[in-house]
C-alpha cells in the first residue's frame, strides 16, 4: 500500500515542482538605427549649436508602437517581443546630430516629437510615421526665431516590428533632409542686413 501511495504521489510532486519554477520570458529583439554614417555638415546651417529632441509623454519608453487604422485608429499598441535600444527621442536626436552637424554656431534646434510609430492601413500595408515640430532658438533665451511642423512617412517593407524599424529609420533620414532644407532657406532669408530679427542676425556667432 505504501509503495502504491508513493508511486501516485511522485508524479504529483514532480508536477507541483514544475509549476513552482517560473517560466522565462521570451527574449526581446532590440533595435536601433544601425551604424550611422558620418556626414559632413551641409552648407548653410552653421548657425546650429545644438540639437535637442523632446518626446511626447507617450514616446518616453522603449516600446515599438503601432496603430491599426482600420480597427482602432485611436489606440496605441506595442510589439511584445521587440523594443528600441533607447527611447525614440535620443535615437532621433543622435541621427539628426550626425546629419546636421551641430556645434559650429550659436542657435539651438529643438524638435518636439509627437508621433513615432508604425501605422497599418488596409490589409498588411504599413508605414513608419513621424510627426514633429521644430523650433530654432537663440543661444540663451526661449524666444523662437523660427518654427515649422513636419509630417513624414515611409512604407514598411514588412508588416512586423522589423519592417516598422526600417520605415522609421528612413523617415528619420527624410526628417534630417527636410530640416536641412528649412534651415538653409532661413539662412538665405536672413541674408538681408536691414532686418536684425532675421534668423541669420540672431544666430550669427
Amino acid at each position: 500500500m505504501r509503495l502504491a501511495r508513493f508511486t501516485l504521489a511522485l508524479p504529483l510532486a514532480l508536477l507541483l515542482a514544475a509549476c513552482a519554477v517560473p517560466s522565462r520570458p521570451a527574449a526581446q529583439a532590440v533595435h536601433d538605427f544601425g551604424v550611422l554614417d558620418a556626414v559632413a555638415a551641409p552648407a548653410g546651417i552653421a548657425a546650429l549649436r545644438s540639437v535637442e529632441v523632446q518626446p511626447a509623454p507617450w514616446l518616453a519608453g522603449t516600446a515599438i508602437g503601432y496603430r491599426l487604422l482600420q480597427v482602432q485608429p485611436t489606440r496605441r499598441q506595442v510589439y511584445a517581443e521587440s523594443r528600441w535600444a533607447a527611447p525614440p527621442a535620443p535615437l532621433v536626436e543622435l541621427a539628426l546630430r550626425r546629419a546636421l552637424g551641430p556645434g559650429q554656431g550659436v542657435c539651438r534646434l529643438r524638435i518636439e516629437l509627437d508621433e513615432f510609430a508604425q501605422v497599418f492601413g488596409p490589409g498588411d500595408d504599413s508605414r513608419g510615421v513621424i510627426e514633429a515640430r521644430a523650433s530654432l532658438l537663440p543661444p540663451r533665451a526661449e524666444q523662437t526665431v523660427a518654427s515649422r511642423a513636419f509630417s513624414l512617412s515611409r512604407p514598411a517593407p514588412a508588416a512586423d516590428a522589423a519592417g516598422g524599424v526600417v520605415a522609421l529609420q528612413a523617415a528619420t533620414r527624410d526628417l534630417a533632409r527636410e530640416l536641412a532644407g528649412w534651415l538653409n532657406g532661413l539662412n538665405e532669408e536672413g541674408a538681408a542686413p536691414a532686418d536684425v530679427r532675421k534668423p541669420r542676425a540672431l544666430c550669427a556667432p
